[in-house]
């Protein structure tokens, strides 16, 4: 019987195979050092069995690689543990050094707090158990502290209607306002609202985010109820541009727009 190989953690192994390579140790004596057989080892580096976090720590350990496999390992169970569908657009995310993201209806999800994830989740995921939901709402919320290692440009445009919609109660919905504030006053996003009373913008349309990396790659990415579609064509991706240029343009400005969410959050007693 051939043991089936995990396309995902072939990666892991590959990684684990070069480093022990480099040390010029073998599987057994590495095993030995990180309490593991040797077949378990070569399990690891053929990619057909998957590794718990302690033994990456413990080959980290064994090989004195700084954590290096720790680090790789916990990037491929976030892939792991997200649809199928969102996997490239997460790994496109973390290499990104520019993010714009346009959303019409709610906080965009980069943005969202645990609290207002939780109420939006929960509300789709009918019947879904706690601890699945308290898994996904950690998987959306760990987003952009792993983006912000790479310092990215991360701006967006919504309309006013994201913010002055209550989601959950107002309690939950002051923390994600404040959240949003207390990024911008950071500096570690620009946040710009299309008042109300701009009834016919360009904007009118399902949600989108252009994603940039350090070698030029650009990608758009539209989003729909099924999860969403990744575009790259150059056309495609200068229109989108564009259309994200002008939204920009009938948007407040960043001061503006957080004057605004401010005093939205002041009428959420």
């Amino acid at each position: 019987m051939v043991d089936k190989v995990d396309a995902l953690w072939v990666r892991w192994g590959a990684e684990l195979m070069r480093l022990r390579s480099l040390s010029g140790r073998t599987q057994t004596d590495v095993g030995k050092s990180a309490l593991l057989s040797k077949s378990t080892v070569s399990s690891f580096e053929r990619g057909t069995r998957l590794p718990k976090r302690h033994h990456a720590e413990a080959l980290d350990t064994a090989l004195s690689t700084g954590g290096s496999l720790t680090r790789l390992w916990q990037e491929l169970k976030q892939q792991r543990e997200v649809p199928e569908w969102f996997r490239d657009s997460l790994l496109m995310e973390r290499k990104a050094t520019e993010i714009k993201e346009y959303h019409s209806i709610l906080v965009p999800g980069l943005l969202q707090t645990a609290e207002y994830a939780r109420v939006l989740i929960s509300a789709r995921q009918v019947g879904a158990s706690k601890e699945h939901i308290d898994h996904t709402v950690k998987v959306r919320t760990e987003r952009l502290p792993t983006l912000l290692v790479n310092r990215p440009t991360l701006w967006f445009v919504v309309d006013e209607i994201v913010l002055t919609r209550v989601v959950g109660d107002e309690q939950v919905m002051r923390g994600q306002l404040e959240h949003i504030v207390s990024l911008a006053d950071n500096g570690t996003i620009r946040f710009q609202v299309i008042p109300g009373d701009v009834r016919r913008h360009c904007g009118l349309c399902a949600p989108f985010r252009e994603m940039v990396t350090s070698a030029g790659q650009a990608v758009v990415r539209m989003e729909h109820t099924f999860g969403g579609t990744n575009f790259g064509e150059p056309d495609k991706v200068r229109q989108m541009q564009g259309l994200f240029g002008a939204l920009q343009a009938e948007a407040l400005s960043p001061i503006r727009s957080i004057d605004l969410v401010r005093k939205i959050m002041g009428n959420l007693l």
